[in-house]
């Protein structure tokens, strides 16, 4: 009797979880003896009071499994143990509160499985091995149908993962998928022992996944003490995300996750779209979120973002239609390394260059260190030296030695209403040689000029540049017949240094008198810019 009723407790205790909030179970029959062993009540039938059928309490409860009840001193063996004991269309694994050693990796493959802590803090695994394939929890379950989740765990390594052990890998198959069934991982911490003194290679591995959400994880690496360049031996990404063999990884959400001391908040590979990345904050990684081979898949969202980085906050390689906005982005206080906030640049696969395209980056605040280059590695706001048709607008560039790099190339990326200010070398290292820049707040520091050379005659590009003077200074007789690539509205100041430039009046430049200006020392002339030709406003000679 004393057997039948312990075997009652947790009926009792899960009862309303079986709809069943104003009933109380009933016995069907006596505990089989026999086949079972003494004290064994799993095979005792048990029916809810109004319910003609009665099943036995494995059947009630054979989906869910709790570690603490399968035997071993080791948490590896009771996980492994756990998941064996779970039907073929999976079900959860409860690790209850307390602090758990686990020698080898817990793995449950195959099945739909749901992995249950009480809590960072509170159910604590610790694991000792940095064999490969010895520490870290992991599934695979084989197929996009059989959704994970995993959630409110600590999963702590006391050593150092040097053979790339990650905290958690996800593993789905590399078939191309539409099913829209991703893990959801939430409120897991993955951290070294002690105070950030032992570090994961990873912190989530994911590969192939589709429609997922990571939610509130925290992810830390080693310290990384007083380093000026980020360490080789420490975390590698928070998050990496990978896309193999045309199984992509598409539509899935990180959102609220810490790093900190990690290569990487977020790494992306292969053959992925339609990530989001929003609220996460990376302190003292190397880069906050890199995707260095996109080969022009589409739809990437980062926003809302903090990152304090080493020598890039985001770092997009041949990637389109993407918004990168209302992000706050420091170079780390300690990094002597060449930095960008922001960094669009091209991957190149199988002879194809892909260009990071139609980009929306807006309303982000860039701070890099006051100093720039004497400090160890000059710092950019954005560098868009791999990128077209991209419309950067709204940016803030504080103390950087540059606020923009277009890389020299013909790009059309449009720049407007950005502000730099404290700035060491001016708006732009190189320019873009189709870029359009308008309505954007001059530097209030730093050594940019106020003008631009104007030499060489002919059609001169002026849409590429962000200051409106520009300074005549040809050292013989030159003849100018356009101005290009210029919005409606563009308004620029032509000054002379000297008598050697003469500006045509033509269909696209139209004077007062339809004579040609020719400059002088110390005379001006300034131009509108209608849409289909430049007019004269003012002149002074």
């Amino acid at each position: 009797m004393r057997t039948a009723i312990l075997a009652l407790l947790p009926v009792l205790a899960a009862w309303p979880a079986l709809g069943q909030t104003d009933t109380l179970p009933v016995l069907d029959k006596p505990v089989p003896r026999g086949e079972e062993s003494p004290g064994d009540a799993s095979s005792m039938s048990v029916r809810p009071s109004r319910s003609a059928t009665a099943r036995t309490l494995r059947e009630w409860f054979g989906d869910r499994a709790n570690v603490l009840a399968f035997p071993g001193a080791d948490l590896s063996a009771k996980y492994a143990a756990a998941c064996a004991s779970l039907p073929a269309s999976g079900g959860t694994i409860y690790i209850p509160g307390r602090v758990y050693t686990s020698s080898g990796r817990l793995a449950c493959d195959g099945k739909a499985v749901n992995v249950v802590g009480d809590g960072p803090g509170v159910t604590v695994i610790r694991f000792t091995s940095a064999a490969p394939g010895r520490a870290g929890l992991s599934a695979a379950p084989g197929d996009a149908l059989r959704p994970v989740t995993i959630r409110d765990l600590s999963l702590i390594t006391l050593v150092d993962q040097v053979e790339g052990n990650a905290a958690l890998t996800l593993r789905y198959g590399s078939a191309p998928s539409n099913v829209f069934k991703g893990p959801r991982v939430s409120n897991v911490e993955m951290a070294g022992i002690g105070n950030n003194t032992t570090y994961w290679a990873a912190g989530v591995d994911a590969f192939n996944i589709w429609g997922f959400d990571f939610h509130g994880l925290h992810v830390r690496g080693k310290d990384v003490g007083a380093a000026t360049a980020f360490p080789a031996a420490n975390m590698g990404a928070a998050i990496r995300i990978t896309g193999e063999n045309g199984g992509g990884c598409s539509d899935g959400k990180i959102v609220g996750t810490h790093a900190i001391f990690a290569r990487y908040l977020g790494y992306v590979s292969g053959d992925c779209e339609g990530l989001h990345w929003v609220d996460n904050t990376g302190v003292a990684v190397d880069q906050g979120i890199a995707w260095p081979d996109a080969r022009a898949h589409p739809g990437f969202f980062i926003s809302r973002n903090h990152f304090n980085a080493f020598t890039r906050g985001v770092a997009i390689a041949g990637a389109v239609q993407g918004f990168i906005s209302d992000n706050l982005i420091y170079k780390w206080t300690g990094s002597r390394q060449p930095f960008a906030g922001i960094a669009l640049t091209t991957h190149s696969a199988g002879g194809s260059t892909f260009y990071t395209t139609n980009t929306n980056v807006h309303h982000n605040t860039i701070v890099g260190h006051t100093g720039g280059g004497s400090r160890g590695g000059e710092s950019i706001g954005i560098d868009v030296s791999g990128g077209d048709g991209n419309i950067l607008q709204g940016n803030q560039f504080l103390t950087v030695d540059y606020a923009f790099d277009f890389g020299g190339i013909a790009s059309t990326n449009t720049a407007a209403d950005n502000l730099a200010a404290g700035t060491v070398s001016g708006w732009q290292k190189r320019v873009g040689l189709k870029t359009i820049s308008r309505d954007n707040t001059p530097v209030q520091a730093g050594t940019d000029q106020w003008f631009i050379p104007l030499t060489g005659g002919g059609t001169v590009n002026v849409g590429a540049w962000f200051q409106k003077i520009f300074l005549a200074s040809d050292k013989q007789d030159t003849t100018y017949t356009d101005f290009t690539n210029a919005e409606a509205g563009r308004q620029i100041t032509i000054i002379g240094q000297n008598a050697h430039s003469t500006i045509v009046h033509n269909a696209r430049i139209r004077l007062r008198g339809g004579a040609n200006f020719t400059t002088s020392a110390g005379s001006s002339l300034t131009l509108l810019h209608t849409g289909e030709y430049w007019q004269e406003i003012a002149r002074s000679q």
